[in-house]
């Protein structure tokens, strides 16, 4: 079992057009392209920006390694590692879009998400659960005796 996607290329290939992919994703911050490649993409792209957050010369000779260009590098330490610095992953979303016509490949829009100008906008935090009130020891056992008799 892989743990990534090959998408019929061999590996040289491959990291060569994930590397270019992810250096244009952070330039950009919408590119459109297949929904396999898209989810390789994220999943390397969210690295790339966990990366930017640690903000370290290792991290940065690591992502440096990686991605492609001197302004991809600092935007993702600087502009992208500031924005999501409250965000603990999920920096990127996935839309998809259409069908493509020369080869019926589902094709789709990744991008990261709290940009101006997205697509769809990122969903509110989801409410907490109402806490309820602990039950005593006599509560607990007699209800624990009413769910178990059968």
């Amino acid at each position: 079992m892989t743990k990534f996607r090959k998408l019929g290329r061999p590996t040289g290939h491959r990291m060569s057009m994930l590397r270019t992919m992810v250096s244009q994703l952070v330039k950009h911050e919408r590119i459109e392209t297949t929904v396999a490649k898209a989810k390789e993409v994220r999943r390397l792209a969210d690295n790339m920006v966990q990366l930017g957050k640690e903000g370290s010369l290792c991290a940065a000779r690591r992502a440096a390694s990686f991605v492609r260009g001197d302004e991809v590098l600092h935007k993702l330490f600087t502009e992208l590692a500031y924005r999501y610095k409250d965000r603990a992953g999920g920096y990127t979303r996935l839309l998809r879009t259409r069908i493509r016509v020369g080869d019926a490949a589902p094709m789709a829009y990744i991008e990261f998400i709290d940009r101006e100008n997205e697509l769809r906008q990122s969903k509110p935090p989801a409410p907490q659960p109402p806490q309820r009130a602990p039950l005593d020891p006599w509560t607990r056992s007699q209800s624990d005796q009413a769910v178990c008799t059968t």
